[in-house]
């Protein structure tokens, strides 16, 4: 996963021609160009004189300028300098209908902000109206930001929302993995603050989804609320089971974004034999029998994957048995 660094440097210099911050790319050349850290200091301290001149004029900056000094701000922090001013400029990015201004916005406030900021009244609005958009990529900035910076007393502003979302069945599968990876990180965070509701059961029937991404996302999401409350959740076995029969049974053609070292989708089926190591055998003889099935299938499997990913995925299966 790249760092917020890497991520700034490639905004300045990319690789499609026009498309950088030629502004930022200069000040970073720069900084790289330093002989000595007094050198860099003072680069940075004339740097930040003029971005500070630039926030407080008359002249009303446009997006892409708020976003190149935000990335200036943004840069020069990572290098381990204080900053303190420029969070109300980056919080505006985040109210942004572009989607590279607002991506800045949330860069920069996952990045510096913490909950006892004075801002992050008007930051949760903003994330709110975000997780209500009707533009996926929006939301999905939203959803990661909270998965990122969100403590105990950011659970109950979104609680009602996140929630709507994985279940919704008119919202993208990229939202709904990303909505069940951050209601995980609300489970653990603040689980008292998480509405009462139907929402938990119909979580489960997510491993039916036909998006591969959306089933393995929702397993991690699962497997929490079992371990909290496995009778709640135990019919989650035979959706599991049966999941897991389509994957083993399939051939790596059949699953070809989700193959690896020609096993069809590893890390699911993985997740889904965790789950089941939660419950006793299916009592139900139709989904033992099946079960026992995908075990034999798993525990005989062979061929030209690699040796270590196919003792991974039968020990996991003998941990089931």
């Amino acid at each position: 996963m790249k760092g917020a660094r890497d991520f700034l440097n490639e905004l300045a210099m990319p690789t499609v021609k026009g498309e950088g911050m030629r502004g930022l790319a200069v000040f970073i050349s720069d900084i790289r160009n330093c002989k000595s850290k007094e050198a860099e200091t003072k680069r940075i301290n004339k740097e930040l004189a003029n971005i500070r001149t630039k926030f407080k004029g008359d002249k009303a900056l446009d997006g892409y300028q708020k976003k190149k000094y935000v990335c200036k701000l943004l840069f020069i922090f990572l290098l381990g300098h204080d900053i303190d001013f420029g969070h109300m400029e980056a919080v505006n990015l985040m109210s942004s209908s572009k989607y590279s201004e607002k991506q800045i916005g949330y860069l920069f406030i996952s990045v510096l902000l913490n909950s006892n900021n004075d801002l992050m009244k008007l930051v949760v609005q903003y994330i709110i109206n975000d997780l209500n958009s009707q533009t996926p990529i929006h939301t999905n900035l939203a959803l990661h930001c909270i998965a990122n910076i969100a403590g105990k007393d950011m659970v109950e502003p979104f609680s009602q929302e996140i929630p709507r979302l994985l279940t919704s069945g008119d919202v993208s599968p990229d939202v709904k993995q990303s909505a069940a990876l951050c209601l995980l990180k609300l489970l653990k965070t603040g689980p008292e603050h998480l509405p009462a509701g139907d929402w938990p059961t119909r979580v489960i029937h997510l491993l039916n989804d036909h998006h591969l991404g959306v089933v393995t996302s929702a397993c991690s999401l699962i497997h929490e609320l079992i371990r909290r409350n496995p009778e709640e959740y135990k019919g989650c076995v035979s959706l599991a089971v049966s999941r897991l029969s389509r994957i083993v049974s399939s051939s790596s053609n059949d699953l070809n974004d989700y193959t690896y070292y020609f096993i069809p989708a590893p890390w699911l089926s993985v997740k889904l034999l965790r789950l089941l190591q939660l419950y006793p055998p299916p009592e139900e003889l139709t989904i033992l029998s099946r079960l026992n099935e995908c075990l034999d299938t798993i525990l005989n499997k062979s061929g030209v994957c690699s040796i270590f990913h196919l003792y991974a995925f039968k020990m996991q299966a003998l941990f089931t048995i």
